[in-house]
């Protein structure tokens, strides 16, 4: 368990780096590959690790943040003009194990890594059970830095206030919170288990469970998908 959880604070203590660094992340296209021509994607279930600072040296994955951004994503995916199927699950906990590890690989990518990707076979698989050649994986990568001091009490209550802020109904949120979100995109050909597309978008100034900063990021995002 602490390794897991060393390991899922690595990732986090990446994104906050690379958020730092830069606003616009790692981006590919496959020679000859113009996805924005491909008449449908599958879409797979995104993914998000939403991590909670209370100290610059002292933070966590926090499940129910993680779910909210999951939500949020799906919902800004399917109501937007995209050429892509219903959300196709995956069990990221069981199953689908390896494909959710592939997916949070992405935060540590740079664009000359992205070319020598492999595709795990089940995510291929899991393509290729809906119908289609080209499937489409979102995944999110952000933190919330709270002046708040730990205790479980107060983190169930922040954690509460900030999942209701989802669709912005209110902003409960600490307007000194430190945030940053990061988001990323793949498209993968099935046939030859290949990345054939990727896009990110790195930001230190968008909340990562707001609908108008995360809806704003993914009009960036998938440009080349809006129809």
């Amino acid at each position: 368990m602490k390794k897991l959880v060393s390991f899922w604070l690595s990732l986090s203590a990446i994104l906050l780096a690379a958020v730092a660094l830069s606003s616009c992340g790692a981006s590919y296209a496959a020679k000859g590959a113009n996805v924005s021509e491909i008449d449908e994607l599958a879409l797979i279930q995104p993914k998000s690790l939403i991590a909670y600072y209370d100290a610059p040296e002292h933070g966590f994955i926090e499940p129910s943040l993680c779910g909210a951004s999951e939500q949020l994503l799906t919902d800004l995916l399917t109501s937007r003009r995209y050429p892509f199927t219903d959300p196709v699950s995956a069990d990221y906990s069981g199953e689908g194990a390896a494909i959710g590890k592939w997916i949070d690989s992405f935060i540590d990518l740079d664009s000359s890594d992205i070319s020598r990707l492999r595709v795990p076979k089940a995510l291929s698989a899991l393509v290729k059970s809906t119908g289609h050649r080209y499937g489409i994986v979102v995944h999110a990568n952000g933190y919330i830095e709270s002046d708040e001091t730990y205790t479980q009490e107060v983190i169930t209550e922040f954690v509460d206030a900030v999942v209701s802020a989802v669709f912005d109904l209110t902003k409960t949120y600490h307007a000194n919170d430190r945030i940053g979100n990061a988001l990323y995109t793949a498209v993968i050909d099935a046939e030859t288990n290949s990345v054939i597309y990727f896009n990110s978008i790195l930001s230190n100034a968008d909340h990562p469970l707001s609908r108008k900063d995360v809806g704003a990021q993914m009009d960036r995002l998938l440009k080349k998908f809006d129809k």
